[in-house]
């Protein structure tokens, strides 16, 4: 008989299946919790711009009345409104250039209504956070906290709804971009044929990309630029094409802008734009934020500098701001402003020297002169250290503040100097040998046509000295000059626009060739206080031994100005011009018969007894010495002194024993003074 195993279902069996599955039901129920949860998260970072307002409001709620639950909670409350009141204020000022990399950089300031609306969100918001941790928190019902929430949250959200419709920008899609240039601008017919987009980014004004031609170099997209804007039906001032710079010769850097980025333009930020150790000053943007730079002075000495600019082009703001940036940081400002001081008024008391008319301006010339000729000679025997830690005699170079400081002289309206006997042939002999004595020029003129650098050949020197530096040029006059202001460029500066489309000026928009060397639009910073640099801080002046030698016409400057301020016509002193005054207006003055005009130039050029006097000074040194000093020792110019020696080889009486170094055929082989080799170097 088979045997019968009966089995018992307990209440413990019962138990343990229980627990399994509810174990395996919870796994499930986590991992859905989880999904659903990281959906949630990625629709809300999605939707975090659009959101933002709604967002916000819930946080406060939260925070309310967390917060409330702690006995000081509404000190913490308190202590996060400061903090944020504060971070706010510093997001105003601040734009981050040089903290931040290239590519998270700021692009400008915050506009004044958004500052508004961010210090309204921050101080209402935590203090209604503030009043709800101090009182118990939300407490729906009859408390005000969730109807005060509700209020902040729609209004805020409103104006916040309304900034990003207004800014949005409808950019294409990459790819859509790409088709469009396939087929408008590379197409056979299209302006660059074969042509092709690489690089392409959106970017929040609308999108860059760098242009690969087929042939050709970049020049040949840059002017195309026209053509390419009606291929892809665009306005012509919404898009910009440059050289690629650092690539291929066929690469050029195409921006394309829904919106001009520089139309909002930037405020000028203050003296601290010049970095002291490079010796450069970011004095505006370029249309992707990137910070356009000015060179004040490099290892080598000071930069000279030429402002291009018609009416209303931006140039005396562009004036106050260098002006300021050279108050604050120990630049000596030497300024003549001819228009009887209204371009610049800001500024009569504010540098070390003003005058407001052409023959002030002359006279500031001839003491700047003097000042080159002192410092000269006093650095052709200067004992210095080099980077090698050996002493040497005889700087060839200028060192900011080391003694002395840089003079920065700077001539609006110059054309009306330069018309003045003489001027020319002054400001080139400055513009040649100033640098190494710590002296820059900045002449500021409507365009960069010949008549508006004086008569005679040398006003071309002139010209191509000062551009070979800082060339800013804002929108100009003429088509024609284009090309003279900025040689070897593809940019065209009449063709800037004189309004925005929303009829704002655009003042301040132009082309710089300094350090960068973009051939791109900028827009230099608006000083829209300028008196306030003006009338604080300590005004620079020039060392005692400069000061010594600029003569009556600078010691008495602010006498001239209170006669000025009295309504009377101040007269410069009679010395003013006295010693080089008859030499080159000799030289200069016009004269139909071009055969005496000539004369007078040799006459000038080699007055009587200039061989004897030259030859008299070989004879009594007694050893070789170099042109500049004998021409400082003779009191003739530099010329006449080459000349003279030219005569003096040919009839024995002198000898040229190296480069620049001359002796007197009896000490020709004495030793030779190493400060002559230095200086003739």
């Amino acid at each position: 008989m088979p045997k019968t195993i009966t089995v018992e279902k307990t209440d413990a069996d019962t138990d343990d299946r229980t627990v399994t599955a509810t174990r395996g039901s919870s796994k499930k129920r986590k991992k859905k919790a989880v999904r659903r949860a990281v959906r949630l998260a990625r629709l809300a970072h999605r939707t975090r711009r659009g959101m933002a307002p709604l967002y916000a409001t819930a946080a406060q709620a939260v925070a309310g009345s967390v917060l409330a639950a702690a006995d000081d909670g509404w000190k913490t409350a308190l202590a996060g409104t400061v903090a944020g009141a504060a971070t706010t204020i510093a997001w105003a000022r601040w734009d981050g250039r040089g903290l931040v990399t290239k590519r998270h950089r700021r692009k400008k300031l915050p506009s004044r209504a958004d500052f508004i609306a961010a210090a309204s969100a921050v101080t209402t918001g935590g203090g209604l956070v503030t009043a709800m941790a101090a009182t118990g928190g939300l407490q729906p019902g009859h408390s005000p906290y969730p109807a005060l929430t509700l209020s902040w949250g729609i209004g805020h959200g409103i104006y916040w709804w309304r900034r990003n419709k207004n800014t949005a920008a409808p950019a294409p899609t990459l790819s859509e971009q790409m088709q469009l240039w396939q087929d408008n601008v590379a197409c056979p017919d299209g302006s660059l044929p074969h042509s092709k987009l690489v690089d392409v980014v959106t970017t929040d004004y609308g999108w860059t990309a760098v242009v690969v031609l087929h042939k050709g170099n970049w020049r040949k997209a840059v002017t195309a630029a026209h053509d390419i804007a009606g291929d892809l039906d665009l306005p012509e001032e919404m898009l910009q094409v440059e050289k690629a710079i650092g690539q291929s010769a066929r690469r050029a850097r195409i921006a394309v802008f829904n919106r001009n980025p520089l139309q909002d333009g930037t405020d000028y930020p203050g003296p601290h734009i010049l970095n002291k150790t490079t010796g450069q000053a970011d004095v505006g943007i370029f249309y992707d934020g990137d910070p356009a730079r000015y060179a004040f002075w490099k290892p080598s000495g000071p930069v000279h500098s030429v402002i291009y600019g018609a009416t209303d082009g931006g140039k005396s703001r562009f004036l106050d701001m260098l002006l300021g940036t050279e108050r604050h940081n120990g630049i000596v400002s030497i300024v003549c402003d001819p228009q009887g001081g209204q371009s610049l008024p800001r500024w009569r008391e504010a540098v070390d020297w003003y005058e407001d008319t052409a023959q002030g301006g002359l006279a500031q010339l001839y003491a700047v002169r003097m000042v080159m000729y002192e410092r000269s000679g006093r650095y052709s025997l200067m004992e210095w250290t080099d980077h090698k830690g050996r002493k040497l005699r005889g700087r060839d170079h200028f060192v900011v503040d080391d003694p002395d400081p840089l003079i920065s002289v700077t001539i609006d309206e110059a054309h009306r100097v330069l018309a003045l006997p003489g001027a020319v042939a002054l400001v080139l002999e400055i513009v040649l040998m100033a640098r190494k004595c710590g002296i820059k020029l900045r002449l500021v003129f409507q365009g960069p046509k010949a008549n508006m650098f004086g008569a005679g050949p040398e006003s071309t020197d002139i010209r191509e000295q000062l551009q070979s530096g800082n060339t800013v040029m804002f929108r100009t006059a003429s088509a024609l000059t284009d090309s003279i202001g900025l040689p070897g460029w593809e940019v065209n500066p009449s063709q800037l626009p004189m309004y925005w489309p929303d009829g704002t000026s655009t003042a301040g928009l132009g082309y710089i060739k300094g350090p960068d060397n973009r051939q791109a639009q900028f827009r230099a910073h608006f000083d829209r206080d300028p008196a306030h640099w003006a009338t604080t801080g300590t005004t620079p002046t020039v060392e005692k031994s400069a000061a010594a030698v600029m003569g009556k016409a600078y010691h008495e400057r602010f006498d001239r100005l209170a006669a000025r301020l009295r309504g009377e016509t101040p007269v410069l002193p009679d010395d003013a011009f006295s010693e080089f005054a008859s030499e080159l207006e000799a030289r200069f003055t016009p004269s139909a018969d071009p055969i005496a005009q000539a004369a007078a130039a040799i006459e000038a050029e080699a007055p009587a007894g200039t061989d004897e006097k030259v030859a008299a000074f070989l004879a009594e040194r007694g050893r070789p010495v170099g042109r500049v000093t004998i021409a400082q020792e003779t009191g003739l110019t530099v010329s006449a002194v080459k000349n003279a020696l030219t005569r003096l080889k040919k009839e024995g009486l002198a000898k040229d024993v190296d480069r620049g170094i001359w002796a007197h055929p009896d000490h020709a082989d004495n030793e030779i003074d190493t400060t002559e080799l230095t200086q003739a170097a």
